[in-house]
């Protein structure tokens, strides 16, 4: 049966591989976002469903023995087992991509801020705060406009959030294969 996890293991995999070529070739960024997330949570759901299916399958018809000397253990299976399929897959709200991506032009702000506040006290022996400001904001306007390649980034973040779908959906298959283990 670890022949089984193995495959829906693959499975996995090739579904994750035509979701990184599906955001690579992607122009829209912002509709691609719920697209990718819905269909992470499908995938999963589906593959635990199936691998469910297989392996209650399995042990019904190789080993009723099983069933018949252990019921109430066998119910607790079928209980995790159901509860894992129905609650056990997490994939993180796609919101938290969206604000990832703004933080980089934030932080150089801040930091010309500072540097610039701090400069002019050393070389006037008092803070400028509206020069540093202004320097700071066109700082951060400068750099996201020219010099963040945010395309790029937003791929980048997102193939790793699909990474990131991928640990959890193959925890929770190897999760799905422990709860029947003592039964195969």
């Amino acid at each position: 049966m670890e022949k089984v996890l193995k495959a829906y293991l693959d499975k996995l995999m090739d579904e994750i591989s035509k979701k990184k070529a599906e955001v690579r070739l992607s122009r829209d960024f912002e509709g691609i976002l719920d697209k990718v997330r819905d269909d992470l949570s499908a995938i999963g759901k589906n593959l635990l469903s199936m691998f469910f299916m297989e392996l209650k399958g399995y042990i019904e018809r190789n080993k009723p023995e099983f069933i018949e000397n252990n019921k109430e253990k066998w119910q607790d299976m079928l209980d995790r087992a159901e509860a894992l399929t129905e609650y056990g897959l997490y994939v993180a709200p796609v919101d938290i991509l969206k604000e990832q991506t703004k933080i980089t032009p934030t932080y150089l702000g801040a930091g010309v801020l500072v540097a610039t506040g701090l400069i002019s006290k050393l070389l006037t022996k008092k803070v400028r705060v509206l020069p540093a400001f202004a320097l700071a904001l066109a700082s951060g306007v400068v750099y996201s406009n020219f010099y963040d390649d945010k395309e790029k980034k937003q791929k980048d973040v997102l193939e790793e959030y699909i990474n990131d779908a991928y640990d959890w959906i193959k925890t929770a298959l190897e999760n799905m294969y422990k709860i029947f283990k003592d039964a195969l």
